[in-house]
């Protein structure tokens, strides 16, 4: 019997990518939550010190993309990554777009756009964990997101702009989408998988939800990948 525990970061949309290969795998697992100060246990878990970590019968494994390929490796059907060479080198280019660049025009936008957005966000960080743990939590969400905001370049842009681009994005998402049901190839995949992890977030926020709804292909395709 396999013993499978995710350690994670609730919130995370890395970990939600992981969860949701785990499920459209028929794996069992169970949860470690680091929600709140206990996220600074999470350093002692692996050498980046990171979350998402997979626990898989003796084996630890970090970060989502190789956790992806060792879970694909080991439970291979049903498979997650296409067999055609070029959709398969596509699949992976598109959930590398996801986790290193549609992750941070996301949180540019929750971070620079709407004040009140990033305060649920952090109050998701922290939850059922003691309600004073929001004030800390807050202060090094902020300070970590702001550094790396402005390494990325976002810190140079003005918030409208950094929703038009993201919202170009959204556009393009829905032209591939016009093409079928999936972003690659006739089967959900793991560019299906991790960009939705990234935008199953989002619905929350009013502006970002009524762009998406403006996009019936895309709207009905996160419906489908939830």
């Amino acid at each position: 019997m396999s013993t499978v525990v995710l350690h994670q970061w609730e919130r995370s949309p890395f970990c939600r990518k992981v969860r949701k290969v785990l499920r459209h795998k028929g794996i069992d697992f169970s949860v470690a939550n680091y929600n709140g100060l206990l996220g600074r246990r999470a350093l002692k878990l692996s050498a980046a010190g990171q979350l998402p970590v997979l626990d898989f019968d003796g084996e630890r494994i970090q970060d989502s993309s190789e956790i992806v390929a060792f879970l694909e490796s080991r439970v291979p059907e049903p498979s997650i990554i296409p067999t055609r060479p070029d959709q398969r080198a596509l699949a992976w280019l598109l959930e590398d777009w996801a986790d290193e660049s549609l992750h941070w025009y996301l949180m540019a936008v929750f971070c620079m756009g709407d004040p009140s957005a990033l305060t649920k966000h952090i109050n998701a960080l922290c939850s059922g964990r003691p309600a004073w743990e929001r004030v800390p939590v807050g202060f090094v969400a902020r300070r970590m997101y702001r550094n790396k905001l402005k390494a990325q370049g976002f810190g140079r842009l003005l918030a409208s702009d950094v929703q038009a681009r993201l919202f170009s994005h959204f556009d393009y998402l829905e032209i591939l989408l016009t093409k079928g049901p999936w972003l690659v190839g006739a089967s959900k995949s793991i560019a299906d998988v991790a960009v939705s992890a990234q935008l199953d977030g989002t619905m929350e926020k009013g502006d970002i939800a009524a762009k998406i709804l403006e996009c019936p292909h895309l709207a009905e395709w996160l419906e489908r990948c939830m």
